[in-house]
């Protein structure tokens, strides 16, 4: 049974390019693919790259075919270097032979001269992996940050409990609604609902001009006094006798009670008192002739004054909003990001 290896075998620089290639495909391709936009062959050594960004925690590999990981896309949209750096660190100390050594090492100095026989030795590496597995750590921990020019390790417990809490520059709490209710009504089921303030365009309608209340419309008595029809449809019975005409008929049962009146039975709204039933009143068709219909007042758009940045390109395609200084330090990481692209 081959035995299993848990640690890179290559640099951690590697490593990232490759993963670099697979998020510039959209995250996820065939190895053939990545290694022909880095103008490689898929051979043993390239599988071996391949292998070390998955011990690294920067692509996952299943059935041929590379995807990059959380890890990878929290190091790539990092909001500064500082922060970069950090999951950078944590990305070189996923493999649990990297985190061994800086453990067993930690505020001493590494023997960096004989690590490779100290692997072998110690943490059971194979011999024909050895230099190449020593040369990836001192690469990749001195380029964290974990191992500085007199090759003593820092304690990684202590620079994890220093890092602190993921930055969030954006708000954490919710936009106020701008269609809040300003009252709540009382339903006929007990429960409060949110009024509006809203003014119904019918309304205004039958408002007053004057802003007074409209009086109920008025009918003559002759009008009323007539036929059901001519009372139904509004017919001028100002030429008839008022003693020639019959009695009021009593209104029938069947006559339905909602049937909306025509235009012409409406009224003028009254400012003085009711008229007379001995003087008639012509009706009058002139009540919708001055109405204007008023829509409701639009809320103001509001007006952004920050500034607003769109990035595209292959692989990235992002609108940034700057509000205050912090922001340009995400454009600072995406330009630098663009421009590690443009120069390769």
């Amino acid at each position: 049974m081959p035995k299993t290896i848990d640690y890179p075998r290559t640099s951690y620089d590697s490593s990232w390019e490759v993963a670099e290639i697979v998020d510039d495909t959209g995250g996820k391709c065939a190895i053939e693919m990545a290694a022909r936009k880095l103008n490689r062959k898929v051979s043993g050594s390239f599988k071996a790259i391949i292998g070390s960004a998955v011990k690294f925690g920067l692509l996952t590999s299943k059935r041929e075919i590379l995807t990059t990981t959380n890890l990878f896309r929290r190091i790539k949209h990092a909001y500064d270097k500082r922060e970069e750096k950090i999951y950078h660190r944590e990305a070189f100390l996923h493999p649990p032979l990297f985190t061994q050594i800086c453990r067993k090492f930690r505020n001493r100095e590494l023997p960096v001269h004989m690590l490779d026989v100290m692997l072998i030795r110690e943490f059971n590496v194979e011999e024909i992996n050895a230099q190449g597995v020593a040369k990836a750590f001192l690469d990749g921990a001195r380029m964290v940050d974990i191992l500085d020019e007199r090759n003593v390790v820092a304690d990684i417990d202590q620079l994890a409990a220093q890092q602190g809490p993921r930055r969030e520059l954006s708000a954490g709490e919710m936009p106020m609604n701008l269609f809040k209710a300003e009252s709540t009504t009382q339903s006929s089921t007990g429960i409060s609902s949110p009024a509006l303030s809203y003014t119904s365009p019918v309304s205004l309608i039958n408002s007053s001009p004057s802003g007074n209340k409209e009086q109920p419309s008025f009918v003559p008595q002759h009008i009323a006094g007539g036929d059901a029809i001519s009372q139904l449809f509004g017919l001028d019975t100002d030429d008839l006798d008022i003693h020639s005409v019959a009695p009021p008929l009593e209104r029938s049962s069947s006559t339905p009670e909602n049937v909306p009146k025509p235009i012409d039975e409406y009224q003028a709204p009254a400012r003085e008192a009711p008229i007379t039933p001995t003087a008639p009143v012509e009706p009058s068709t002139s009540v919708f002739t001055n109405a204007k219909v008023v829509a409701p007042p639009l809320p103001s758009p509001t007006i952004d004054s920050g500034f607003r940045i769109l990035i595209s390109g292959p692989g990235i395609h992002t609108e940034l909003s700057i509000q205050d200084a912090d922001d340009l330090l995400i454009v600072n990481s995406l330009l630098e990001k663009i421009r590690r692209q443009v120069s390769r």
